[in-house]
């Protein structure tokens, strides 16, 4: 299999990873597959696969090159380094003279906040350092301990995933660090494009808890605008939408998302169930969402009758999102992802195995980009050394020239909707960019709604529609903030030749439909950049624009099944168990914002504009490349082992006193286990038994750990343990991370005001930038609140014009049904 060239969209670039985390190496590897040349300085008795299965290593370390430094290669050590201490003994040179320094740590605080890099020891270097670590170096929880379990808890997601009678399981391991990591990653490219005005350098702290506190779709919004509150829902999405999950078919297992009712309508035809909407209190396939089980208790037993690919075809066939729910077998042999040529071969221990490459894949304008493996090194790119920062003219006084974040003055048009692409224009829209949201006029639903609808979501402030209720709705507003609004027919030709018209003046263009409609409107990328040949295209279909499943119809539960998330978590009785959030879409809009600034950046080396496809599945994949690797080397799927950990003992979650109060731990060294001993009153003896003992009586120790945790309130046994040196947290609801101390003391949460929905809080940019921070300037628009302005200063059109397209409904401030 040969391996596809890397892009060189960032060549020039020398980053240092101070190994620490999967957080800091996954943002060093995306670095990486772009072009920069990354070193990895690591301590074989501090590394990052120290206790972990080999695998995690060779996939994060692929691209690097990896040296072992001298004492002092831990996060401890690292601390040393940047605050100019002479007692960590690395290549100071080397460090001296990276344009970017990561930095990270994931179960340990930072060990002291005084020796965290500080914006007043490196300005006026150049240099960009960049902090990761579970909490930050400041507020009341800087110095909790934590693990992967303890972060999903801590921020609302375990709350989420599980059945409703049992205690909540865990997701998947590692995707807090790989969130937190690409974060990173569009910090560094952030920072590297206002050093570009500015001259200078700024340090880039992220944190899991925050990354995490912003990665939920709806369940905060749903608290804030209705006291709705979340729960998990069993074996499915908790959200929104029917069926939305995973079921058994005759030969393997199928996942389905039917979030719309023309789509149920569809499924309900098919399986020959219509008759369910006759039934009593079922007006609506709406109503279908508040009796999840009534659609389950018919669509089960027809489901396991039938072939599952068969199924997914005919499904599919009928724009019914369904697909297959796959082991890492399956991912591996995938027919589609082997044409679209994602995996690279690299050398495990005594074999070569696959990993999958980069999902952000980047082509120059003018190339032949479909068809192209995962990145391609752009022609006119100055070869393996373009300059060190974009050529943007420096302002005299760079202060001003930022003032609404990195990104000020680059023009965006964001043409996305649902999740993901919204999620990565609003990314972009918080560092500062000007980017107008083109939506159609009835993009937010018809002009009446009915009361099902309201119920299902909890969109809407106080359960109230309102008179318009497409300008009140919460999802919308959420992913709108910093935005503004053009309401645009496209499928009429003076739609299209207005944006046409806007293209020649922005820098980005950023959409997710589906493969077949941007060429159906005749914007396809040549033509795109025939009218902007400096344009960055960001394309993010679901599957991808080549392949035998281009075409299929793409939501995040489905793509976190078919990418293989879903057999990474579940109880240890259970089957393939769907996250509580479609975390495929935040995932694919992380990669899409740091490919739209990549792409920036080698645009403006060279003049020559670029286009960014990053398919959703592939960035599913990019998850779970260290489980692909472990599943390689072992010969073996993954068990599910539901709380615990391959390794540290004990850990799981556990009931406090209270009706569904849980608290999650992990004890990750002796010390720990002497500290959670010591304080529940465990037997004298238990103190000797060292991880291996407490393996296998790890159900004992449970056991005793339940019957401590239910004597105690859930936030007051996290802060007890937490002062044992036991990583713990509470396991928050939607309230508990709206009123999370940690997040206030940081003003993570930010409140703006809309015209007609009212005041409410929104998770701000978990990327927190030392010299140009992210900001916050507008609500999100109304339905077509910028027409006017938007055709008239950036699409040039005449006044009269656009009264013409008002006039034929073309452009509108309301939906036209």
């Amino acid at each position: 299999m040969p391996v596809p060239p890397r892009s060189t969209a960032l060549a020039g670039l020398v980053v240092v990873e101070l190994e620490g985390s999967v957080a800091g190496a996954y943002c060093a590897k995306l670095l990486a597959d772009q072009g920069a040349t990354v070193t990895t300085l690591t301590d074989p008795d501090a590394s990052l696969v120290a206790g972990q299965p080999t695998g995690i290593g060779l996939y994060l370390s692929s691209g690097k090159v990896v040296v072992t430094a001298a004492e002092g290669s831990s996060a401890r050590g690292w601390a040393g380094v940047l605050a100019g201490s002479d007692s960590a003994g690395v290549d100071r040179d080397l460090v001296a003279t990276a344009d970017v320094v990561v930095s990270s740590t994931a179960s340990d605080p930072w060990p002291d906040p005084r020796t965290a890099p500080a914006t007043a020891r490196v300005r006026p270097s150049p240099r960009i350092d960049v902090v990761i670590s579970p909490f930050g170096t400041d507020g009341p929880r800087a110095g909790f301990r934590s693990s992967d379990l303890t972060d999903q808890a801590l921020s609302g997601h375990l709350y989420l995933n599980g059945d409703h009678d049992r205690e909540p399981v865990r997701g998947p391991e590692h995707q807090v660090g790989y969130a937190a990591g690409a974060h990173a990653a569009i910090g560094v490219l952030a920072a590297r494009w206002a050093r570009a005005v500015t001259g200078r350098g700024q340090r880039v702290e992220v944190t899991h808890l925050e990354v995490m506190a912003a990665l939920h779709q709806f369940t905060l919004l749903r608290y804030t605008h209705a006291g709705d509150i979340l729960r998990r829902m069993g074996n499915r999405y908790a959200g929104p939408g029917t069926p939305i999950g995973a079921y058994q078919c005759r030969d393997g297992m199928i996942s389905l998302v039917v979030p719309r009712d023309d789509q149920l309508d569809r499924l309900l035809a098919v399986a020959g169930l219509d008759h369910l909407l006759d039934r009593p209190g079922i007006e609506s396939t709406y109503d279908l969402m508040h009796h999840p089980g009534l659609l389950d208790e018919h669509l089960r037993p027809w489901l396991a009758a039938q072939d599952r690919d068969q199924t997914i075809e005919l499904l599919q066939a009928l724009r019914v999102p369904a697909g297959p729910v796959s082991t890492m077998g399956d991912v591996l042999a995938d027919e589609h992802l082997a044409a679209r040529e994602i995996w690279e071969r690299v050398t495990g221990p005594g074999r070569e195995i696959s990993v999958p490459c980069t999902p952000v894949r980047i082509t120059t304008a003018g190339s032949s980009a479909l068809g192209a493996g995962p990145a391609t090194s752009p022609a006119g790119s100055g070869g393996d050394d373009p300059p060190a920062d974009p050529p943007i003219d420096r302002a005299a006084d760079p202060a001003p020239a930022l003032l609404d974040g990195p990104l000020t003055g680059v023009r965006v048009l964001d043409l996305t909707r649902v999740w993901a692409g919204p999620f990565a224009a609003r990314v972009l829209a918080d560092l500062g960019a000007d980017v107008v949201m083109v939506e159609a006029p009835w993009a937010r639903g018809p002009a009446g709604i009915d009361r099902s609808s309201v119920l299902a979501t909890h969109y809407y402030p106080d359960d109230d529609p309102g008179e318009r209720h497409w300008n009140r709705i919460g999802f919308v507003n959420k992913y709108g903030l910093n935005k503004k609004g053009v309401a645009l027919d496209l499928t009429d030709p003076g739609g299209r030749a207005a944006l046409e018209a806007m293209v020649g003046g922005v820098d980005v263009v950023i959409e997710n439909y589906s493969p077949r409609v941007m060429p159906q409107l005749g914007l396809d990328e040549r033509r795109l950049h025939e009218l902007n040949p400096r344009l960055v295209y960001v394309t993010m279909p679901g599957y991808g624009r080549t392949g035998p499943a281009a075409g299929r119809v793409a939501y995040g539960p489905m793509i976190d099944s078919h990418g293989g998330l879903s057999v990474l978590a579940g109880y240890p009785d259970d089957t393939a168990r769907k996250a509580g959030v479609a975390w495929p879409d935040p995932v694919a809009g992380l990669h899409g914002a740091f490919g739209a600034l990549a792409a920036l950046i080698a645009a403006a080396g060279d003049g020559v504009g670029r286009t960014v496809e990053i398919a959703q599945l592939e960035a599913t994949v990019a998850m779970v490349g260290h489980a692909l690797a472990d599943a390689q080397l072992t010969g073996t799927e993954p068990e599910l082992i539901g709380n615990r950990h391959p390794v540290h003992a004990p850990q799981g979650v556990y009931p406090c006193a209270g009706a569904d109060r849980w608290l999650a731990l992990t004890v990750t060294d002796d010390r720990a286990w002497g500290g959670l001993c010591r304080l529940a009153g465990f037997h004298p003896s238990w103190l000797e038994w060292a991880v291996d003992a407490r393996r296998r009586a790890h159900d004992d120790i449970d056991r005793a750990i339940a019957g401590w945790t239910r004597a105690h309130d859930q936030v007051d046994a996290m802060e007890r343990l937490q002062a044992a040196g036991v990583a713990a947290a509470a396991v928050a609801d939607a309230p508990a991370v709206m009123n999370d101390p940690q997040l206030r003391a940081r003003d993570f949460f930010i409140a703006l005001d809309h015209s007609e929905a009212g005041t409410h809080e929104w998770p701000g940019l978990a990327i927190t930038l030392s010299e140009t921070p992210a900001t916050y300037r507008r609500p999100a628009p109304l339905l077509g609140e910028h027409n006017d302005h938007v055709l008239t200063e950036l699409a040039g059109l005449d006044p009269s014009a656009v009264a013409d397209l008002a006039a034929r409904g073309v452009i509108a401030d309301r939906p036209p049904r």
